[in-house]
């Protein structure tokens, strides 16, 4: 990894470089291929439904929920930092739209006619929330005057970035899991053995976990693990972390 300043925080995360190097180049779509086919398995082959999902960890981006939505009746999107929930925000509003080679990979594998606008919309209609959330804290959702109870809680690579230590991972797992309905869904990917990765300038530091320590973790915050997938990192992810693979698992409470 390139000589980087060390980030304390992610008051410096940059939504606009995270879209342009993690998401929205060709290179960078096609290298989330795997996250993108895991999803779709999850959701159509193993029958993951409900109606009412929260993404924890949403980021700038709605690929997460992609495969999702046609599964569930409404969405909920959640973030930390301020400047990822502007971006969201702004989508939601319909002032930018979310890159196209994405959905319409999806949409690849899902078959079908629709066109990556028309899913675009349909997830715009089905979004019931853009909310600040902090996986640290007990009430993860602070405030928030709604129902706090999910059929579905997809946590895409967010925990390693805000638990240092195995026993905070865990804590952090408990929070997340007050928000999930008992007999509800937790989708959880993992980057395995690394301990830092890049946004833009900054280097950002990160909880390096073993596959055996993230099962056992599960377990003890009271999640039973129904299919788990390991993929490797590859050479374009190298350019941005540290890790050595990707871990994936759905869950059950």
């Amino acid at each position: 990894m390139e000589q980087l300043k060390e980030a304390s925080d992610l008051k410096n995360f940059d939504p606009e470089w995270y879209m342009q190097n993690v998401i929205a180049s060709d290179e960078a779509a096609y290298n989330m291929r795997f996250d993108f086919d895991v999803l779709h398995k999850f959701f159509n082959e193993y029958d993951v439904c409900g109606k009412r999902l929260l993404d924890v960890g949403t980021g700038p981006t709605i690929h997460t929920v992609i495969s999702a939505s046609s599964h569930v009746d409404e969405i909920f999107l959640s973030d930390y930092t301020p400047q990822n929930l502007h971006y969201l925000e702004k989508w939601h509003k319909g002032e930018i739209s979310q890159p196209a080679n994405v959905i319409e990979y999806v949409l690849s594998l899902e078959g079908g006619t629709r066109t990556a606008s028309e899913v675009e919309s349909e997830i715009r209609k089905k979004v019931q929330g853009i909310l600040p959330i902090d996986v640290t804290s007990a009430q993860p959702l602070g405030n928030f005057n709604g129902d706090t109870q999910f059929d579905i809680i997809v946590s895409s690579y967010c925990i390693g970035t805000a638990a240092f230590t195995v026993e905070e991972y865990r804590k952090c797992l408990e929070n997340i899991s007050s928000l999930l309905k008992k007999g509800g869904y937790l989708i959880l990917f993992v980057c395995l053995n690394g301990d830092s990765y890049q946004m833009g300038d900054y280097r950002y530091r990160a909880l390096s976990i073993t596959k055996e320590e993230i099962q056992s973790t599960l377990y003890k915050a009271g999640f039973d693990i129904k299919v788990s997938f390991e993929i490797k990192e590859t050479d374009y992810d190298a350019i941005h972390h540290s890790f050595d693979s990707y871990y994936y698992m759905l869950a059950t409470k």
